[in-house]
C-alpha cells in the first residue's frame, strides 16, 4: 500500500474569512474523538452506520504515527503490520496519541503533568503556556502539537468516509466531554478546519448515548402501539481519559436532556472505574450491567 501524504492547513492559512466564503455540501459524519479509539459514522437512508477501516474495525486507534518522514495514523497505519509491531511503534516514542487528553491544556494541569511519563516528548516550564511535544524521528525530536497530531488523524477518518462514500465530505458533528472549556473546544474546531472539515455542532458525549437510547425507545413504543409513560434514564459514559453522566427523560416519542455532568479531575479516571468494575461485581453482572449504563 503506497504512502498516504498529508497537508494540514496551518491556523494562519485558515481564516474565518475563508469559513465563510466556502460552501459546504448536505453530507455530514459524525465523529466520536475517543482518548484511546475513534470511530466515524454516516447515516445510511435509515439507520446510523459505524465505518470499517482496512482491518475491518470500527474503533480505530487514536494515534499517529512520526516515522522516515512520513506520517500514519491508527485509522489505516497498521493495516498491514502485525499486532505486536504496531504495539513496539507506538511504544517506541515515535507515535503520539492522548492528544484529546492534551488538546488545549496549558503546562501547569495536572493532566500535562501527568502525561510526562508517556513515550513520546512532552516538556513543561510551569508557566500557564502550552507544553513541548515531539515525537521521536530518526533519533531526533520531531515538534508538533495536538491540534496538528489531531487534524492528521482526522484527514485519515476524511478520506476513509470519501472512499466509501465515493464524493468528498466537509461537514462533521463531533462528541466531545461534557468537561471540556470553551477554550478545548476551539482547539477541536481548529484542527477539524486544518483537516478540511466544517464542524456543525459540538456534542456531549452522554448526550449523543442519549440520543440513541431515545431512538431504541420510540422503536420500542411504535412495536407496542405507543406508550405516554415517562422513562427517566441514567447514562454513563466512561472513557479512557474523562467521566460523564447525564439524566434523560423520554415520553411520547420526545426526548429531553435533564442533566449534565462530567469530570476530567482523576488523571486516569475512566480507566481507573474500568478496572473496578472488572473486579467487582463479577463480570457475568458486569456484562448486563452495560448494556443499559455504560456507553
Amino acid at each position: 500500500m503506497a504512502e498516504q501524504f498529508y497537508t494540514v492547513a496551518s491556523d494562519s492559512e485558515t481564516t474565518g474569512d475563508d469559513k465563510a466564503q466556502q460552501s459546504f455540501p448536505d453530507v455530514a459524519i459524525g465523529i466520536d474523538i475517543g482518548t484511546s479509539r475513534c470511530s466515524v459514522a454516516i447515516w445510511n437512508g435509515h439507520q446510523v452506520e459505524l465505518l470499517k477501516n482496512t482491518r475491518s474495525q470500527k474503533g480505530m486507534r487514536s494515534y499517529v504515527m512520526f516515522k522516515d518522514d512520513t506520517l500514519s495514523a491508527g485509522v489505516t497505519g497498521g493495516a498491514t503490520k502485525e499486532h505486536a509491531h504496531e504495539e513496539r511503534d507506538i511504544l517506541s516514542g515515535s507515535a503520539i496519541f492522548n492528544m484529546k487528553r492534551l488538546i488545549g491544556r496549558m503546562d501547569t494541569d495536572e493532566v500535562v503533568q501527568a502525561s510526562k511519563t508517556l513515550p513520546f516528548l512532552v516538556q513543561t516550564l510551569g508557566i500557564g503556556v502550552r507544553p513541548f511535544i515531539a515525537a521521536l524521528v530518526n533519533n531526533m525530536w520531531r515538534s508538533t502539537t495536538p491540534e496538528e497530531v489531531l487534524a492528521i488523524f482526522l484527514l485519515e477518518l476524511k478520506a476513509l468516509v470519501e472512499m466509501h462514500l465515493k464524493h468528498p465530505v466537509r461537514n462533521a458533528v463531533l462528541t466531545i466531554p461534557v468537561a471540556f472549556s470553551r477554550f478545548q473546544q476551539t482547539r477541536i474546531e481548529r484542527a477539524c478546519a486544518m483537516a478540511g472539515l466544517h464542524v456543525l455542532r459540538l456534542m456531549p458525549e452522554p448526550t449523543a448515548v442519549a440520543l440513541l437510547y431515545a431512538q431504541q425507545q420510540q422503536q420500542l413504543m411504535q412495536d407496542n402501539m405507543g406508550s405516554g409513560i415517562e422513562k427517566i434514564a441514567l447514562i454513563f459514559n466512561i472513557g479512557a481519559g474523562y467521566c460523564d453522566v447525564a439524566v434523560s427523560a423520554t415520553a411520547g416519542g420526545v426526548s429531553q436532556i435533564r442533566a449534565l455532568a462530567g469530570s476530567s479531575q482523576w488523571v486516569y479516571c475512566g480507566w481507573l472505574l474500568r478496572m473496578r468494575f472488572t473486579n467487582w461485581p463479577p463480570r457475568k453482572a458486569l456484562r448486563s450491567m452495560q448494556t443499559w449504563v455504560m456507553a
